[in-house]
């Protein structure tokens, strides 16, 4: 008997932490929200709340008792009317959104409140034992179109503003250029600079000669350039010339012969001429 007995006990034992090992297991939490407790700026269009839980709340046979344990209340405590939907992805998820078919009065800057009744349960029938109470705060909706039109405001000043100074740049270039091809008038530029005219016409003199030194330096450096007979290639030694030239100017002593055979053929040619002019002359 006390064997027997002792067996029962244990046996009771085990079932008693199982049993409560399960039920721990099985409690039901809200493990995310959004927007969270607390919240600030939350839109008032499509005023809504996302809720994640911990377990499966997504049977059909507890939605629309479920659906019941909703409700969104403004500071006074008046309720806004809802619409709870399960989401057929994800049974742990639920949405409770503001319904937009009937009147609605949701306010800017103003504190709402969801409110998850204790008798909401998961598919196991498990409860969310305390319920819940998430807060937040819409968005002051007048306050962020002011700010966004001074934003506005700001960012058109600054594009007139850079437009406005790239044009007067344009336009004094455009003036430059022109003043350039216009022929020099000194009694002109002493009334727009306020100088002597005998100032203006020496600075113009010295301009002058200054843009001559430049071009025939320019001019001298292009001569030298095109002067140069022969320019080195680096990379593989070879060289190469611009003009023909002959090959006594590199240097060399060998003679060809083609230039004696040359004029020898001529003075030959010149001597014929000569025998068959004296020729016709005879037999006139």
């Amino acid at each position: 008997m006390k064997r027997l007995g002792s067996i029962i006990c244990l046996i009771a034992l085990i079932v008693t932490m199982t049993a409560g090992s399960c039920f721990a297991a099985q409690t039901l939490t809200i493990e995310d929200t959004y927007p969270t407790d607390g919240q600030k700026n939350t839109t008032k269009e499509n005023l809504c709340v996302k809720l994640t839980f911990s377990e499966d709340v997504g049977a059909k046979d507890i939605r629309e008792a479920n659906r019941k344990c909703f409700k969104i209340t403004d500071p006074d405590g008046k309720e806004i009317p809802i619409k709870v939907f399960f989401d057929p992805d994800d049974s742990k998820k639920v949405m409770v959104l503001a319904d937009t078919t009937k009147e609605l009065d949701i306010k800017d800057d103003t504190e709402y409140t969801l409110t998850v009744d204790p008798a909401f349960q998961d598919s196991n029938g498990d409860t969310l034992t305390d319920g819940a109470d998430i807060s937040f705060t819409t968005m002051d909706q007048g306050k962020s179109t002011t700010v966004y039109m001074i934003m506005m405001v700001i960012m058109f000043g600054a594009m007139f503003a850079f437009s406005t100074i790239q044009a007067k740049k344009h336009a004094a270039k455009a003036i430059e250029e022109k003043a350039k091809e216009m022929p020099f008038n000194p009694y002109k530029e002493a009334k727009r600079t306020g100088k002597p005219v005998t100032q203006i016409i020496a600075e113009h003199e010295k301009a002058m000669e200054k843009k001559k030194a430049k071009e025939a330096k320019r001019a001298a450096r292009e001569k030298v350039e095109d002067d140069e007979d022969i320019e080195e290639e680096p990379d593989n030694g070879n060289y190469k010339v611009k003009r023909p030239r002959p090959i006594a100017d590199g240097g060399s002593s060998y003679i060809t012969g083609r230039k004696a055979e040359a004029e020898a053929r001529k003075a030959e040619e010149e001597r014929l001429a000569k025998r068959r002019a004296a020729n016709k002359k005879k037999k006139k």
